[in-house]
Order: C-alpha cells, then structure tokens, then sequence
C-alpha cells in the first residue's frame, strides 16, 4: 500500500492550520505579555520592544483588562504554534521528497515491465479484495421498498449517507459490501456495510443511522447495537457508526475522517 497521499493530505491540513493561526495572529494585540510580582500580588503589562519607529521598549499596564491578559497568552500559544507547525512542515516536505513506495506495483515496476507473464506474482496467494466484492451478489428483499437511490456500481441503497458512504470507499479503494448477511444463527442483523480494511485484512462493519428524530427508530437500533456487542461487534473496535441528522442530510467531513483515520 502506498502512503503518500496520507502525508500530503497531511502537509495540507498543517497548512491550513497555519494559515489559520497567522490570520488569528494578525488581529491580536500587538505587544507581549508581561508579569510581574509586588507584595504577593501579579501584575501585568503589555510590553512593546524597540523596532522600527520605536526607538526604546515601553510597557503598559494592563492588570484591568482582563481581555486584554488573554488575548496576550492565546498569542504566546499561537505564535509558539506556528513556530512548531513550520519545523514539522519543515520535517513533512522532506519526507515526502523522499518517499519511496512499498506497494507491489510500484516497488516490482521494473520487473514487471521485463517479465508481464509474472504479474500475477506480484499477488501470489493475496487476498483480492475487488474478486472478493464482486462475487457478492446482494438480497435485495429486505425491506425492498426503501430501496430508492442506486450507487456508481448500480447497488441500490437506502440514503444519500449510504450512497456517500460507499462512493467513498470505491475512491481510496477499500472492499466492501452492502447489506450483506453475517451468516451465523446467533443474529439476525445485517449490516449497512461489511469492510475489509486493506492494510490488515481486519474486517469492520459500518451502520448508518437515520431518523435520529424516531424513538421507535432509535430504540431499535440501540437493541442492534447490543445485539452486535453480543455477538463480538463492537463500537470503536469493528464497528463504525455514523448518523443522518434529525431533519435530513449527513456529516460528509465525519464520514471522510472515519475511513482516513480508520480504514487506511
């Protein structure tokens, strides 16, 4: 598996937050916070180095302005941030510049290219997760009316979230099935979705709730939840739960973080 992309999102996302900070920076005081101590009591000054147009450092008394105290050590914090995203950017770009690919295809390019006959060992005895998703052949009859959206690969689904779901999953390539039966007499459930997550073959189940305004909805699907526990399905080990809100739609931003930060 390749992991470049994961340390340029990555680089991406220390960016923005830089970015971030230099634009918070930008609207709090100017000077630094200065303490001082006199008979027990603290005392505080916004201080103003010598620079530029000012010839010598002054201080002002700002004991009273308690806004004024905070606005001062959110800057230390966010000036000492910035210093510790840019080494860490720093560290990031030179790692990514030297990023060496471990992925079959990638590492046995050469090889490959001089002896085409052999690819297939490049997966010799490895498990084909796409084999594996299209041998499944979904039961469409369980409540068969709600099915009413159709996915890129022509499912039919329940939810814009499960459409979503799953067309996420078909981007970073990860195998999965929809609604397919955990064939076992001990539960009846059948999950939204069973994954196999690519670097571990770990496989993990993931239910997307909706009428989170229902209570008979809701009451059911705490009983799944159990039922799943029971049966060794458990939150935040193989089981990833996700939800529409009460008055329709879904968190897209959530559902991303859930599979780069579990499921890669």
């Amino acid at each position: 598996m390749t992991y470049k992309w994961q340390l340029t999102n990555l680089l991406k996302i220390m960016t923005e937050r830089r970015n971030d900070l230099i634009h918070e920076l930008e609207n709090l005081p100017e000077g630094i916070l200065y303490i001082y101590v006199q008979d027990g009591r603290y005392y505080y000054s916004e201080r103003f180095p010598k620079g530029g147009n000012r010839k010598k450092e002054h201080r002002i008394g700002i004991s009273n302005d308690n806004d004024k105290i905070l606005a001062l050590v959110r800057k230390r914090y966010v000036q000492q941030a910035l210093e510790a995203l840019d080494q860490n950017l720093s560290n990031l770009e030179i790692v990514i510049e030297g990023y060496v690919p471990s992925d079959e295809a990638s590492v046995m390019k050469d090889y490959i290219e001089k002896y085409p006959q052999l690819t297939e060992g490049l997966f010799y005895k490895q498990f084909d997760g796409k084999k594996w998703e299209e041998e499944f052949v979904p039961d469409n009859n369980f409540y068969k009316e709600d099915l009413r959206s159709i996915s890129l690969k022509g499912v039919e689904m329940r939810s814009d979230g499960e459409i979503y779901i799953t067309s996420r999953l078909d981007h970073y390539n990860i195998p999965h099935r929809f609604e397919a039966s955990l064939n076992s007499p001990l539960i009846g459930r059948v999950p939204d979705f069973t994954i196999i997550r690519p670097r571990d073959r770990k496989i993990i189940y993931w239910e997307h709730f909706g009428k989170v305004n229902d209570p008979k909805y809701v009451s059911a699907n705490i009983e799944k939840v159990i039922e799943y526990i029971e049966y060794g399905i458990t939150p935040w080990d193989n089981l990833i739960m996700t939800y529409n809100y009460s008055g329709g739609g879904f968190n897209a931003k959530l559902i991303d973080s859930m599979i780069e930060g579990w499921l890669l």
